[in-house]
């Protein structure tokens, strides 16, 4: 894998050195826990990220592995929290220059990425029309909506696409496909509209794709999480 490319900046809270990697526009300073945003070639603080809440998450930074053959690197953690606890969305660098997310909840695991807005505009209902369980047809494939989630920015870490402002609230519906499609309709911070931002992938085995280094947990078989 080809190593993503880092900015050598620094943190205008602590000095410390602030690793922007590939096009992240914000980054959670390691030492400090300072929000730092990128615009141009101008950096400034958002303020301080709430903790991390330690959800048995085997997934690290630095972590590596290829997807559909596309090799990538874990470079930033986002920490989500709705009424039925946390999930992390983990921001991933591919080598051929994309990005991507790998979901991570109650021990399942998909990878999307971004596609065209123009796929879903206009095409798929108002979050509030996502009925759970009836399917919503995208480009001849019928996706089921398994979830849908307003939730909130628990945490960061690492470099991500946007600035993650703790407490900001938004609106997203997961659906699956019959043979392991994963879709996400994301409606950012309002519901009423049918333009939703689309990410497209699959479920995913961590062991399968070969992600390393992974966190070890006592009790775990081969290094692995249990399947």
């Amino acid at each position: 894998m080809q190593p993503s490319r880092t900015d050598a900046v620094s943190c205008p809270e602590c000095g410390a050195p602030a690793p922007f990697r590939g096009t992240a526009v914000s980054l959670v300073c390691e030492y400090c826990g300072s929000t730092v945003v990128r615009t141009g070639v101008d950096l400034k603080l958002i303020g301080k990220v709430s903790a991390l809440l330690d959800n048995g998450s085997p997934i690290v930074l630095g972590a590596k592995a290829s997807f559909d053959k596309v090799p990538f690197e874990v470079v930033g953690r986002l920490q989500l929290r709705h009424g039925r606890g946390t999930w992390n969305e983990w921001f991933i660098n591919f080598a051929d220059g994309g990005v991507g997310w790998l979901s991570d909840a109650q021990g399942s695991y998909a990878i999307t990425r971004p596609r065209e807005k123009s796929i879903v505009a206009g095409k798929v209902p108002a979050y509030s029309g996502c009925a759970l369980g009836q399917p919503i047809v995208v480009q001849g494939v019928p996706y089921v909506p398994v979830e849908r989630r307003v939730a909130s920015y628990q945490g960061a870490e690492g470099c991500l696409p946007f600035a993650a402002v703790p407490g900001d609230r938004y609106y997203s519906v997961d659906l699956r496909g019959h043979d392991g499609e994963f879709m996400t309709l994301d409606y950012g911070e309002r519901p009423d509209h049918r333009e939703p931002t689309l990410y497209m992938g699959r479920a995913v085995d961590l062991l399968a794709i070969g992600l390393h280094p992974l966190r070890k947990f006592a009790g775990w078989a081969r290094g692995g999480p249990p399947a």
